[in-house]
């Protein structure tokens, strides 16, 4: 009974504060975090947002490229504490330069599993959707951006 009292407790806890976080390596070669295992909790007290989306289509890396002009503007305006870290699946590992030639930011491949890709079920991600998380972890912003980033964005 005590055990199975803890088991649930822990699949509580880890439910309640693990469901926006992942730890999946920077594959971006001129990343600052490069080879290094990066999400929401390696950026604390950061607003972070996370795009997944697939390397090899053509909107998919048209909406990075979008998100990532966004990311500089913020940063060149002097919002320093935000990140974009792009989350891909590892099936389209062929087209990887697509989302990592033209930018610094964390780049990530979600493996193929048993119960498929983790990262993206557990966020319930779909291809093009984008999540911006507080400083605290906590989502304030979830749409698919497949006909384009809200205009009220930045804000």
């Amino acid at each position: 009974m005590f055990k199975s009292y803890i088991i649930l407790s822990v699949l509580f806890l880890s439910n309640a504060f693990g469901q926006y976080d992942y730890q999946l390596e920077d594959i971006n070669s001129s990343s600052l975090y490069y080879g290094q295992n990066v999400g929401t909790s390696y950026f604390p007290d950061q607003v972070t947002m996370h795009y997944f989306g697939h390397y090899n289509w053509g909107t998919c890396t048209a909406r990075f490229g979008q998100l990532n002009d966004l990311y500089e503007g913020l940063v060149a305006d002097g919002y320093n504490q935000v990140k974009l870290i792009g989350v891909g699946k590892s099936q389209h590992m062929n087209w990887l330069d697509n989302w990592t030639e033209s930018n610094d930011n964390p780049v990530c491949a979600d493996q193929s599993g048993f119960a498929g890709y983790a990262t993206w079920n557990e966020w319930e991600a779909s291809q093009r959707d984008l999540f911006v998380l507080s400083h605290e972890g906590n989502v304030v912003f979830h749409e698919n951006v497949t006909g384009g980033l809200p205009t009220n964005l930045e804000s």
